[in-house]
């Protein structure tokens, strides 16, 4: 993009003033001649703002009421003339090759042209460095292709191109390292959760006592008692077997004595029934045969009676037998029982303490191959976040270089290195190892074209360049756009144009 024309009406300390542009622009006056104001009309014909980019009131201050402002600026890009001007009494209006624009519409065209933070970079050496330092990198790194992850792999040791290779395929860097810092920092964690329990099972087991004893020794010990007891306790169930025997002659003889009791009264009473020689219902003696048959009848009665007591009787006599025949139950040792149980009782806590022992012993090398696992994986994490971190200080190394090689004589910082050692981006020109904040006006003149310059070639957009303060150096390399030079003379306000990049 070249200027062709700039006109001004009514613009800052400009009545009326025509700029027609050749390849190279000379302005030359005393100061407050209106030397920047043209360059200032030409961006706020754009974006109305100044050439740093602030919102700017064009308005002479001793502009009358209803003083119009107008500023009308004839570009050609590519092979195309375009006419953009921008007016303002009230409000601002907008024109394109003289026909009224919407701002939405004027704005637009201008999107089309060209990026505006791009534009004001290019047309003012100092505007880059105005901006935030993240906008600064943002703006120059977007021309610059960051290296592949292949080329900076190439730059590591073997060992470290073998952790990351395969990983990198999956995810990307700062996936991959949020992944392996939170696992290193559970790792850490759980690692030392597994060195403290390691310390307290060994604690324990310091505290515990070898068994004195011969563990085979105490089960068959233990096996006898239980056989001892088992014995007892089937003694203990015959001679209960012996005494519910006992019980239940004893009840059948009680039984017996019972009936034998009774029988006896019924043949007493048969014995005692006294023979009728009358008729109980007319008076009339009984026939000698009758009272025979009386008397037989109740003979006969009492010896069946009798003979069923003398049964009972052999009944009884034969249980009574029985009971005498019986063993006496034998009574069971109480205290022995009570020595086994106890003898029992503290074997099977030995064993049981050597149990614990076994298993505490068996717990302590759990842990120490979960603590020595658990070391492995943290480690494993740790080594791939600094395999990480090399990475990134190897591809920050390549990037450098990549942006090094742009420039001449700047230099681009980039990233800064913390404590930790980790990176963390920064940005900022520095030449001759002085940062741009720190180098005099004509430094910065020559850090501001020599940045233009990368601009212009990364971007493919070429536009003038508005070189302010030139007086402040020399000599200098004019840039690949238009040059429009303005500079401090003890004269009036006077434009030059020439063909020739003559700058001096």
């Amino acid at each position: 993009m070249n200027f062709k024309e700039l006109r001004i009406e009514n613009f800052k300390n400009h009545k009326s003033l025509l700029v027609e542009f050749g390849e190279v622009t000379n302005i030359a006056g005393r100061n407050g001649a209106g030397k920047s104001s043209i360059g200032d009309a030409v961006t706020w014909a754009l974006y109305g703002t100044d050439t740093m980019g602030s919102k700017l009131d064009p308005k002479p201050i001793d502009a009358e009421e209803g003083t119009e402002t107008r500023v009308e600026l004839w570009i050609r890009l590519d092979d195309k003339d375009i006419l953009l001007g921008r007016t303002q009494k009230k409000t601002a209006k907008y024109f394109i090759n003289e026909i009224p624009m919407k701002a939405t519409e004027f704005n637009e065209l201008l999107d089309e042209m060209f990026d505006k933070n791009l534009f004001l970079s290019l047309f003012n050496p100092a505007y880059f460095f105005t901006q935030h330092w993240q906008e600064q990198r943002t703006q120059l790194l977007q021309y610059v292709k960051e290296p592949l992850n292949k080329e900076v792999l190439a730059e590591l040791s073997e060992v470290r191109q073998t952790e990351l290779e395969e990983p990198l395929k999956k995810h990307n860097l700062d996936d991959l390292e949020k992944l392996h810092r939170e696992k290193a920092k559970q790792g850490k964690t759980n690692y030392e959760r597994a060195a403290e329990r390691v310390l307290t099972l060994e604690e324990q087991l310091s505290k515990s006592e070898e068994p004195s004893f011969d563990i085979e020794e105490l089960q068959k010990e233990i096996k006898s008692l239980h056989s001892q007891r088992a014995a007892i306790d089937e003694e203990s169930a015959d001679r209960q077997k012996q005494i519910i025997a006992c019980n239940r002659l004893e009840d059948q003889i009680d039984n017996l004595s019972e009936q034998i009791n009774w029988q006896k009264k019924v043949v007493q009473a048969i014995k005692d029934e006294e023979i009728q020689e009358a008729c109980v219902t007319c008076g009339q003696p009984l026939k000698e045969d009758a009272i025979t048959k009386v008397k037989e009848n109740r003979q006969g009665r009492f010896n069946k009676e009798v003979a069923k007591g003398k049964e009972l009787v052999q009944k009884i006599n034969e249980l009574k037998q029985s009971l005498d025949a019986m063993p006496e139950p034998a009574d069971i040792d109480r205290t022995k029982i009570n020595e086994i149980e106890d003898k029992l009782m503290d074997l099977q806590m030995k064993v049981k303490s050597s149990g614990k022992l076994k298993e505490l012993e068996q717990d302590l090398k759990e842990a120490k191959d979960r603590k020595e696992q658990l070391r492995k994986e943290k480690n494993d994490s740790q080594s791939m976040v600094d395999a990480m971190k090399e990475f990134r200080a190897k591809r920050s190394e390549l990037m450098v270089q990549k942006v090094d090689d742009l420039f001449t004589t700047i230099k681009v910082r980039l990233y800064e290195t913390l404590k930790n050692g980790e990176e963390r981006a920064t940005f900022e020109i520095e030449m001759d190892g002085k940062p741009y904040s720190k180098i005099s006006t004509a430094e910065k003149i020559k850090a501001g074209l020599e940045l233009i310059e990368v601009l212009s070639q990364q971007s493919e957009i070429i536009t003038p360049t508005f070189i302010d303060n030139a007086e402040s150096i020399l000599r200098f390399t004019a840039p690949s756009g238009q040059p429009i030079v303005a500079r401090v003379k003890d004269v009036d306000l006077n434009i030059q144009t020439i063909s020739e990049e003559v700058l001096s």
